[in-house]
């Protein structure tokens, strides 16, 4: 494994045996110690003891090594992302309304963005054009 770590397991403490049982641990295979990749951070769910608080299982969050994935930088990168396109999605639509509109003279139908002709049988007053930028803007 690529830049695989080995730790001490959390859940026999490094003994390689069943804490609370005869045999040897369930999550180190009796080794003492488990491979773990990337960055890491200590388990909320069993305060890095492996075991699930107030039994004698594993801790069902980290599979009882006491430490999970750090997904940290991940999630705040692609939160950025979700804002950047959020900005680009508004700034779209403000460019679609931006659009001068003209007023109908003869009652007819007219694109509410763009001001252009809408066939009357369409029940939605917005041309095709504008109707296809803003599905891809959505999309």
């Amino acid at each position: 494994m690529q830049g695989a770590k080995g730790i001490k397991c959390a859940f026999c403490q490094g003994t390689g045996n069943h804490p609370h049982f005869r045999g040897t641990c369930p999550v180190c295979k009796g080794k003492g110690k488990n491979q773990v990749t990337g960055k890491y951070m200590a388990c909320n769910d069993c305060r890095s003891s492996g075991q699930k608080r107030g039994t004698t299982l594993t801790c069902y969050t980290c599979a009882g090594l006491g430490v999970i994935p750090d997904t940290r930088e991940e999630l705040k990168a692609a939160r950025q992302e979700i804002g950047k396109v959020r900005e680009e999605m508004e700034q779209g639509k403000q460019e679609l309304y931006q659009k001068p509109r003209e007023k109908s003279k003869e009652g007819g139908i007219f694109c509410q963005c763009c001001g252009s002709d809408v066939n009357e049988s369409i029940t939605i007053k917005i041309c095709r054009d504008c109707f296809s930028k803003l599905k891809e803007l959505r999309v």
